[in-house]
């Protein structure tokens, strides 16, 4: 039989877990738009004042299975052009 501790230890690695993936796409998402277009450079910058979350951040995006289909460049133009149809409004 399992140990309550050990028990408790899974369940907390898996949360933790469950949490990066979730989180990580919008921390892809936040940093690589932070560049002064889209957000300012600013968020990006108070996020890495942050040291707890700013390490866990890096730690999150560095992952192989977070970036493996991670294309930051199409992302971003994507996004450009979204919010200039939205900007211009409907045709």
């Amino acid at each position: 039989m399992f140990s309550y501790s050990a028990v408790l230890c899974l369940w907390v690695w898996w949360l933790l877990t469950l949490r990066q993936v979730h989180v990580a796409p919008f921390l892809l998402r936040i940093y690589a738009m932070s560049n002064g277009d889209l957000y300012p450079k600013s968020l990006k910058e108070g996020l890495e004042k942050l040291p707890n979350f700013s390490k866990w951040a890096k730690a999150v995006m560095a992952k192989e299975s977070v970036t493996y289909i991670w294309n930051e460049e199409w992302i971003l133009e994507r996004t450009k052009a979204r919010l200039e149809k939205l900007k211009n409004g409907p045709k």
